[in-house]
């Protein structure tokens, strides 16, 4: 047993639903002209549960019902198609752009071409995720910026760098832990206050064009060889000097002199 399947004519979308063109409008707030695909235009009567203005040009979807035309839906609107809220402020559609305005017609939300922006013109923007996480997810960069004009951002998290531009850092945590491969610091001063400071390090190098230390208590221990290289010494001692050694060598090119009240050799 065969079943013959009817072609549907140009412009049909379904059983008694057309893609119709808005022509002209017919005087009344609730009706249109429209002219489906090969026929001539027509009236139809607007049911919608959203306001529409419509306008010539606009793609619409009418459905015939009892020998009426009755538009049903919007496929395109050459105007903007506008929802009014309940506090004041409005859905707009225009030309595939959704945009969401307060009571004072200012910009709220916007979605265009893939791309959206959330705003909050007169107070605070506030993410809350009071059960879970609030999770943002970028493919190339997160940028964060503050300021009362659009300057470039802060805080830039992208996939293999994170930059932080401002005057002032300021952390506070009771335990930190930090591992990385390299790390550089660029400063004109450093300062730091610590009870204790424990540093193990393979080898230390210091470069200075002045050194100063200040200590109530110096211990120094070397298992092996302790050599300093000075273009002078000069050491002054407050109260008493000892030096123990299993060996001691003094050796000068030119001049040795010891001065004292009194000298004990031996």
């Amino acid at each position: 047993m065969s079943t013959k399947q009817t072609k549907a004519a140009p412009g049909q979308l379904g059983q008694g639903v057309r893609a119709a063109v808005v022509v002209a409008s017919d005087g009344d707030a609730g009706r249109v002209q429209v002219r489906v695909a090969g026929g001539r235009a027509r009236a139809a009567r607007i049911a919608l549960a959203m306001p529409y203005q419509a306008a010539e040009g606009d793609r619409v979807l009418v459905a015939e019902g009892e020998g009426e035309l009755y538009v049903i839906g919007v496929l395109h609107a050459k105007t903007a198609a506008r929802v009014a809220l309940p506090d004041g402020g409005a859905v707009t559609v225009r030309e595939g752009v959704v945009e969401i305005e307060d009571a004072e017609g200012r910009v709220v939300v916007r979605y265009a071409g893939g791309s959206a922006e959330i705003s909050a013109p007169a107070g605070d923007l506030t993410l809350a995720a009071p059960a879970g996480r609030v999770r943002v997810r970028a493919a190339t960069e997160v940028e964060i910026g503050a300021g009362p004009e659009a300057t470039a951002p802060q805080l830039r998290v992208g996939v293999v760098e994170t930059r932080l531009e401002t005057e002032r850092v300021e952390v506070k945590a009771e335990s930190s832990h930090v591992v990385t491969g390299q790390a550089t610091v660029v400063a004109r001063r450093i300062a730091t206050t610590a009870t204790a400071i424990v540093q193990n390090v393979e080898r230390f190098e210091l470069t200075a064009t002045r050194l100063v230390e200040k200590t109530r208590d110096t211990f120094r221990d070397a298992s092996e060889l302790a050599q300093t290289r000075v273009g002078r010494a000069r050491m002054i001692v407050k109260d008493a000097y000892s030096l123990y050694s299993r060996r001691t060598s003094l050796t000068s090119t030119e001049d040795t002199s010891i001065d004292g009240s009194k000298v004990l050799l031996g």
